[in-house]
């Protein structure tokens, strides 16, 4: 990408491939039995590939043809991963870089421990499907999982609390610069922090193990949560004001992807406490609880579009002329309302009985999810190769 600026805002493209591959991992974490595992592993993955796994033909299509998706966009997202480090520390956009942190653009940088998060989210899928009896040493991995996620954690809290000290010291804070929901980013990398932490605190069967990492999930949750409060009451009142900045348009999908972060880091500890504080399972609770989430998730997707439309900025960026960084930000939305769209469809709707695994009703319910997804992917790639793959772009920046 010779003779253009380069933006934080480019790892979210990274970002959007990694959830992308985790979305297709998704089937094989419904679809394929894996009795005895809270996730499918190399064992199961072999089953269906030698035959030797009891599925119907469409369930063995559908799992072999995930199974190839999440190797290509896993792919694509180091690959997408590698160029943004380099251009990250390349020499020439420090001073790029440098001024942005002087700007309330800086919260932008938050980009980077959010995908790195990610990161560390895909290298478990891969490695618990395509490294034979990795699973069997799963307990050995969790506290290095811990480690990586603390360290990325304390980056974030790094970045961000020297975005907001500036405020809190300095003032300068002006509503008229704030229109719009791009700080969310930091809402969102804390509830991908959350959700990770939440994977060891359901999965590990060492209690002391589990309860940290629900202790440490738990904090980033509620930092999440006060920090959602504080952007959305500033934010919300700014857009009302000004009227919502056009550049910084996706933030206001930014809802989304955390709605189903931390909804996902709530079953998870509802796993953990069963398993190890003998709670019950509330399969009411679980259903009212997923399609609150999934609706409000609609709702804010649908608000989202009529404003899109409005503004005109989906035809000017993905089928027009717009070159802007920040358009990576409609990706993940996507990606996080197919996610979390499985989690409601299995866990409140099949696993209660209201809707038979592999019926007719149930491959409906999947196909409605995975148009979703499908209009995702063909956004990230039309976004990739325009962006960063294509014909030499113009960059434009934004306020946010």
């Amino acid at each position: 990408m010779s003779g253009s600026s380069y933006h934080p805002s480019y790892w979210l493209a990274a970002l959007g491939a990694g959830g992308l591959s985790v979305s297709f991992f998704m089937y094989l974490m419904w679809l394929l039995p894996h009795p005895g595992f809270p996730m499918p592993t190399w064992e199961h993955l072999q089953g269906v590939w030698t035959g030797g796994a009891e599925i119907s033909t469409s369930v063995r299509f559908v799992s072999m043809a995930a199974t190839l998706a999440v190797i290509v966009l896993a792919a694509l997202h180091f690959a997408l991963l590698w160029w943004n480090i380099r251009e990250y520390r390349a020499p020439a956009n420090r001073p790029d870089l440098d001024a942005l942190r002087d700007t309330p653009a800086e919260v932008q940088l938050m980009a980077v421990p959010l995908t790195l998060a990610m990161t560390v989210n895909v290298g478990f899928v891969l490695g618990a499907l395509f490294v034979p009896g990795l699973w069997s040493a799963v307990e050995y991995l969790f506290p290095f999982a811990l480690i990586a996620f603390l360290a990325i954690g304390w980056s974030a809290l790094r970045i961000f609390g020297r975005y907001l000290s500036r405020f809190l010291v300095h003032g300068g804070y002006r509503g008229s610069e704030h229109n719009h929901l791009s700080a969310l980013l930091a809402v969102f990398t804390f509830s991908m922090l959350s959700v990770g932490f939440a994977a060891p605190a359901a999965m590990s069967h060492l209690k002391l193990v589990s309860a940290l990492a629900a202790t440490l999930s738990i904090l980033f949750f509620v930092i999440a949560i006060t920090v959602a409060v504080i952007v959305l009451v500033g934010g919300a009142a700014a857009m009302m004001t000004h009227g919502l900045q056009p550049k910084a348009t996706p933030s206001i999908w930014m809802l989304v992807p955390i709605l189903t972060l931390l909804g996902i880091e709530w079953v998870r500890l509802r796993h953990g406490l069963a398993h190890h504080f003998s709670s019950g399972n509330d399969s009411g609770g679980m259903f009212y609880m997923l399609t609150a989430i999934f609706m409000l998730q609609i709702g804010v997707m649908l608000i989202g579009l009529r404003v899109m439309q409005l503004n005109g900025y989906l035809r000017l960026h993905l089928a027009g002329e717009g070159r802007d960084p920040v358009s990576f930000g409609l990706i993940c939305p996507g990606v996080a309302l197919f996610v979390m769209g499985m989690f409601w469809w299995h866990l409140a709707w099949v696993d209660s009985g209201l809707i038979a695994k592999y019926s007719a009703g149930y491959w409906i319910g999947i196909g409605l999810l995975a148009i979703v997804q499908l209009a995702t992917l063909l956004a990230l790639l039309r976004l990739s190769w325009t962006l960063m793959l294509g014909r030499e772009t113009r960059i434009v920046g934004v306020d946010a």
